[in-house]
């Protein structure tokens, strides 16, 4: 179990290191589809997703590196908040994505140290209980290499938003 504990943090370490340097090329990406692929993944491990809103037009982007990255936070979502609900925003300059849970939410002067690498929400070195602490890290230098951002904000409600914005080209 530690051998395999090790291989996954090694992987995800490296996907980390790897993130900026992923030289794939951007090509108009139908963001729809692809929150449709990550609902219908989510679904196959008996997670529910739930995406309102659209984008009116494709999306210049790197398409694994995007499926990445929204993937990332739509697992942490199911995992620390128990759903995820995806409002998409769409206008001529900007695509956002919100990602909502009915989690318990992370202490307001905690949430830009949830970026770093190996920082974890839950605090147990008990990996049964959370990943290795990359998913936000890889999150951010995945929107961040499409020139775009990763914020996290507690939903007044309860829960977590993570909002991902991405520029579209001018």
């Amino acid at each position: 179990r530690d051998l395999e504990d090790m291989e996954t943090m090694i992987g995800a370490t490296l996907d980390f290191l790897r993130g900026e340097e992923d030289k794939e090329s951007g090509v108009p990406l139908d963001i729809n589809a692809l929150l449709s692929t990550l609902r219908d993944d989510m679904a196959v491990m008996g997670e529910q997703v739930e995406v309102r809103g659209e984008a009116t037009q494709p999306l210049q982007a790197r398409p694994q590196a995007l499926k990445r990255c929204l993937a990332n936070l739509l697992e942490n979502a199911v995992r620390y908040g128990g759903n995820a609900r995806i409002r998409v925003e769409d206008s001529p300059t900007e695509l956002a994505m919100h990602i909502d849970d009915d989690g318990p939410g992370i202490p307001d002067d905690r949430l830009e140290q949830m970026f770093q690498p190996f920082r974890r929400g839950e605090d147990s070195r008990n990996r049964a209980t959370g990943g290795v602490g990359l998913g936000l890290a890889i999150a951010r230098n995945l929107a961040r290499a499409h020139g775009g951002e990763v914020t996290l904000c507690n939903r007044p409600e309860g829960g977590l938003r993570v909002t991902v914005v991405i520029p579209r080209a001018t």
